[in-house]
C-alpha cells in the first residue's frame, strides 16, 4: 500500500510505501503534512547533485521523500539505531529507477565531532531531540553546507546554559533565561530559542530564517531554523 502526499507547486504528487508512515491514520496524516512542509522549504533551494544528509532520520520518511522528489541529489539518512523500514525504502527507490538513497547507523554527536566521510551540501533534521539540534548546526558549519534546515524538539533540554555554553551565544545565561521567560506562548518560546541558535549560524556567514513550519494540528513542535549561504 502506498500513501500519496503533495509536493511543492510545480511538482507532481508522489507516493511512498505505507511502511514509511505511522500505522494510525491520524499520525500518518500528521507525518504526511510534516513532510510536505519540509519539502516546500527545501526543494526550491536544492542544487543539482547536492549531497543531502537527514540527521536522526528515524524510519526514513523524509529521507525517502527527498530522494524521490530530488532525483539529481544523493540523499543519506542516518540514525543512532537501525530501522526495519530502511531496507524496504531503499528497494522502493530502486523500483522507481533511482539509485540515490542510502541509510546508515551513525551517532550525530560523533558525526559533529569527527565529520562525515563526504561533506554534505545540505543538512536537515526533523524533530531532533534536545541538543541534537545543536550538533546538527555544528555538523553543517564544519561541512561548509550551503543549506541547513532543522525543526527542533524537546526544548526543555536546550537550557539557557546549553544555548550559551555549547553554541557560544554572546549573552549571559541569566539574560537568556529572562528573554525566554518573556515568550508569550509555546510557539514564541520555540521561535526565540531558534533565533538564539541562529546566531551561531550567523557568526559563520549564514543568512538565517526562523518561522513556523506546521499548523498546530500537525505538530506542537513547529518552529524551524534555516541557514543559507
Amino acid at each position: 500500500m502506498e500513501l500519496r502526499y503533495r509536493t511543492p507547486h510545480g511538482m507532481s504528487c508522489l507516493y511512498l510505501p505505507r511502511c514509511a508512515f505511522p500505522r494510525s491514520g491520524r499520525d500518518a496524516w500528521r507525518k504526511k503534512k510534516q513532510i510536505e512542509a519540509m519539502l516546500t522549504l527545501l526543494c526550491s533551494r536544492l542544487r543539482p547533485v547536492d549531497t543531502v544528509v537527514d540527521c536522526g532520520c528515524g524510519r526514513g520518511t523524509l529521507t525517502t521523500a527527498l530522494a524521490v522528489s530530488s532525483p539529481s541529489c544523493d540523499v543519506l539518512g542516518f540514525d543512532i539505531k537501525e530501522f526495519k523500514t530502511w531496507t524496504e525504502l531503499e528497494r522502493y527507490v530502486e523500483s522507481v529507477g533511482l539509485d540515490n538513497l542510502e541509510f546508515e547507523v551513525n551517532d550525530l554527536h560523533e558525526a559533529a565531532k569527527h565529520g562525515l566521510p563526504n561533506d554534505p551540501d545540505v543538512v536537515v533534521g526533523l524533530h531532533l531531540c534536545g541538543t541534537l539540534t545543536d550538533r546538527l548546526l555544528e555538523l553543517a558549519v564544519d561541512s561548509d553546507a550551503h543549506l541547513v534546515l532543522v525543526v527542533p524538539c524537546c526544548y526543555g533540554r536546550a537550557s539557557p546554559r546549553v544555548i550559551v555554553e555549547e553554541l557560544g551565544v554572546d549573552e549571559c545565561v541569566e539574560r537568556v533565561r529572562k528573554l525566554l521567560k518573556k515568550a508569550e506562548g509555546p510557539v514564541e518560546y520555540q521561535l526565540e530559542v531558534c533565533r538564539m541558535r541562529g546566531k551561531f549560524l550567523e557568526e559563520h556567514g549564514y543568512q538565517v530564517h526562523v518561522g513556523v513550519a506546521f499548523p498546530e494540528e500537525v505538530s506542537g513542535r513547529r518552529a524551524f531554523l534555516m541557514g543559507i549561504t
